[in-house]
């Protein structure tokens, strides 16, 4: 019983994948798929690692819940859908004829529990790991103060590096949020609240400074869950809590184009932090004034990531065949070849995937087709289900694999934001994006552990390139 119990939420994300292949109930299945997404989030909060969960969580969102607003509220009717031409540009039963199955199938594969041992991200196993971690950190307790000092310091010259060496020392900045689970983690160590409250100030201002709300948002997601675990809270807490994060992470949504129209232009000399502050406070004040359709449409038009995928769905096959994978094969191949030995090899991001996919050129503002759109580009309808469902598959294999190497090395766990941050919003990027973060940041960090095994709580002279012995064995 108890083992069917660990497998609740999976057997019913399976029922509604199988019942949006035999129905055209769209609403109903994308409300409860949402709803049994949210629910497995809440639960599993305090007890393990609520990453693939978000993650999951935030393509049901953006894939399932604000196409339907598309069809249902925001149709060629509205006037707001209207006038900004955001109603979804294909019939409701060719795009969830997709995108349904598709996104249950990435779910389904992406969050299957990972309760065998050794590789749990929950539970007494999770729980042993951090002890273990804990015990390095204290012999070592200035690690994670220096993995901060060095990842503020690199990124605070980032952008005067060549356009082939960002990435990598953009991994470094990305480091320094692994630091600060380093000395959340740590016992007995002196400031650790004002140094964790003076990196989140350095975070907002960096937000602010450049109008990029994106590590906010999404780093969050991946280091959420961390400050929970062990914590035993009510359902009505987490619900509370989550539904206000939430409610923020939207808020951030609707005003940041605003924001970037005024402060990109160079001229604005003022304080940013009042800026942001008014333009929050006008938001609201004029969603009060609104009906609520129209007081929602800016974070419905700013999430609705169908929106990119049914472009896609319009295109092709009408006017441009499927190319049965031949641009994901590109993808897939500059992934795994350095750009010294490919200079011109394809590069994450919206301008070449809207050209290609939907034939719009896309300038001085960034949307991709995601995932989802290219695999209905590549592959069409039936295609493009299994590809997400073994898309799916793959960041979980690759998730586990974090938690098989971390019974060795427990303090690879505080490593995740850096392999995961840009996997958890790919559903609004490209395949790309999730195979150069995974691909790079494991071999970034492969070297790190290489040079100073120490930071990864490893003795230099057990190192070997068979085996890496923690120092606790």
């Amino acid at each position: 019983m108890m083992k069917i119990k660990g497998y609740i939420f999976s057997i019913l994300q399976l029922i509604i994948f199988l019942l949006s292949w035999v129905t055209n109930w769209y609403a109903e299945l994308v409300f409860s798929l949402t709803i049994v997404t949210v629910i497995m989030v809440l639960d599993k909060l305090g007890k393990g690692i609520v990453l693939r969960e978000l993650m999951a969580l935030h393509g049901c969102v953006v894939c399932l819940l604000m196409p339907l607003l598309g069809y249902l509220v925001y149709d060629h009717n509205n006037r707001l859908s209207a006038m900004w031409v955001r109603y979804m540009p294909v019939s409701d039963d060719l795009y969830f004829g997709l995108a349904l199955p598709a996104m249950a199938g990435f779910i389904f594969t992406v969050c299957w529990p990972m309760n065998n041992l050794p590789a749990t991200d929950n539970g007494s196993n999770l729980k042993d790991m951090l002890a273990k971690a804990k015990v390095l950190l204290e012999k070592k307790p200035m690690t994670g103060v220096l993995l901060l000092i060095i990842g503020i310091g690199v990124f605070s010259f980032s952008d005067f590096l060549p356009q082939s060496l960002q990435f990598a020392f953009l991994l470094f900045f990305f480091s320094a949020f692994a630091g600060l689970l380093y000395l959340y983690f740590t016992p007995k160590i002196n400031y650790k609240m004002p140094i964790l409250l003076l990196f989140g100030g350095f975070i907002v201002f960096h937000a602010l400074r450049t109008g990029m709300f994106t590590i906010i948002a999404y780093m969050g997601i991946t280091l959420f869950s961390f400050f929970f675990i062990g914590r035993k809270s009510p359902m009505w807490k987490k619900l509370v809590g989550f539904t206000v994060s939430i409610f923020l992470l939207l808020l951030i949504q609707s005003v940041k184009q605003n924001y970037r129209k005024v402060t990109w232009g160079g001229e604005y000399e003022g304080s940013r932090a009042l800026l942001f502050s008014s333009l929050v406070q006008k938001r609201l004040a004029t969603s009060s004034g609104q009906s609520a359709a129209d007081a929602f449409f800016p974070m419905y038009y700013r999430t609705n990531q169908g929106y990119n995928v049914a472009m896609v769905m319009k295109r092709i096959p009408s006017l441009q065949p499927y190319d049965n994978g031949a641009n994901l094969a590109k993808t897939f191949a500059s992934a795994l070849v350095p750009r010294v030995l490919w200079p011109d090899k394809p590069e994450a991001g919206g301008k070449f995937n809207m050209k290609y996919y939907t034939g719009y050129v896309i300038e001085g503002w960034s949307t991709n087709v995601g995932p989802l759109g290219e695999a209905y580009g590549s592959f069409g309808v039936l295609g493009g289900i299994i590809y997400m469902t073994l898309m799916g598959a793959f960041v979980r294999w690759s998730y586990r694999k974090v938690f098989l190497i971390a019974n060795r090395i427990p303090l690879l766990l505080f490593w995740i934001p850096v392999l995961f941050y840009q996997v958890t919003y790919a559903l609004e990027s490209d395949t790309l994006q999730i195979l150069n973060s995974l691909f790079k940041a494991a071999f970034f960090i492969w070297i790190l552990a290489k040079f100073v095994p120490h930071w990864f709580g490893i003795a230099k002279k057990q190192y070997t390139k068979k085996q890496i012995t923690p120092l606790y064995q």
